[in-house]
């Protein structure tokens, strides 16, 4: 099971975290992976001043938009379902 979390707290919520976090659930759908990803929301990863943060497994990324997500998801989602297997 790979985990997708994405910063809920005050800082990432108002640079946009509520819309990577729908874009990130389109895409599991999109990609029909639910049963193999799973999305949480973590308060805060104490990165608040670089913007929304995401985390794939253990690899961490800032600065995330709704825009960037998709690129980040097809980039590193499929490889790390690949490495939990």
């Amino acid at each position: 099971m790979l985990v997708i979390q994405v910063c809920v707290g005050s800082s990432c919520f108002l640079r946009g975290s509520k819309n990577v976090i729908a874009e990130i659930e389109s895409l599991i759908a999109h990609y029909k992976l639910d049963d193999i990803v799973t999305l949480k929301g973590n308060f805060c990863f104490e990165r608040c001043s670089d913007g929304v943060t995401v985390m794939i497994g253990e690899k961490t990324f800032t600065k995330v938009t709704g825009e960037s997500i998709v690129d980040l998801f097809e980039n590193e989602v499929f490889s790390a379902i690949y490495e939990v297997k």
